[in-house]
């Protein structure tokens, strides 16, 4: 996860190769937000009208402010993805901060026109603290398919019986069903109706004298 684009004025964004840095605007309208100068202390503070984009890291959501100065104002930024941030061909613009998303400074950056050389980072005693908590994708993957519980086999209710040689029998369908292979035949003695299951050994009036079944 990381991003670069080039910022010119206040607000035209170009080269933006990734998704991370969103400019945003305040509510009130315009293209700039106002922010007390961060690299003072104390109570006298004055405001400054600052370029300023919402970067998601790694374990969360932090603010960028670049002191902009108009529409000569000029640079290149590539984030890395978490919290380091590399400022290139820097025009017009003398200072950024980086904010967590409440606006408590984490740390500010000096660039050339002020520093004399080298971008300075400088990290406050008491700032703002980088968010520690992972993000959750911006896209979850399915919840997996629960595996079905396997509906156990019908068992008979009752005993099989014998009559006249005939075995095994029950007096019900369903009973006879469950102790085959799911289907059953009839047979009927003095009236009654009794049933078979197929799919096992039956015996068709030899039950008990011998046969081998069927």
């Amino acid at each position: 996860m990381a991003d670069s684009l080039v910022l010119t004025g206040v607000k035209d964004v170009k080269k933006h190769t990734g998704t991370e840095m969103l400019l945003t605007r305040p509510k009130r309208g315009g293209d700039t937000h106002s922010l007390k100068e961060w690299w003072k202390t104390g109570a006298n503070k004055c405001y400054v009208m600052c370029t300023v984009f919402d970067v998601t890291t790694s374990t969360g959501t932090v603010k960028l402010a670049l002191n902009t100065k108009g529409e000569s104002s000029r640079v290149r930024i590539d984030h890395d993805g978490s919290f380091n941030f590399s400022f290139y061909n820097v025009g017009e613009i003398s200072r950024a901060a980086l904010f967590t998303d409440a606006y408590e400074l984490i740390e500010h950056y000096v660039f050339p026109s002020i520093s004399g050389g080298k971008i300075m980072t400088v990290t406050p005693a008491s700032g703002g603290v980088r968010p520690t908590t992972a993000v959750a994708p911006s896209s979850s993957a399915p919840a997996p398919t629960p595996t079905p519980t396997p509906t156990p086999a019908p068992t008979p209710s009752a005993s099989p019986v014998d009559v006249e040689g005939y075995y095994p029998l029950y007096t019900t369908e369903a009973d006879a069903d469950a102790a085959g292979d799911g289907s059953s035949h009839s047979h009927t003695f003095s009236g009654v109706t009794y049933y078979m299951p197929n799919g096992v050994t039956y015996y068709h009036g030899d039950y008990n004298s011998g046969g081998g079944g069927y």
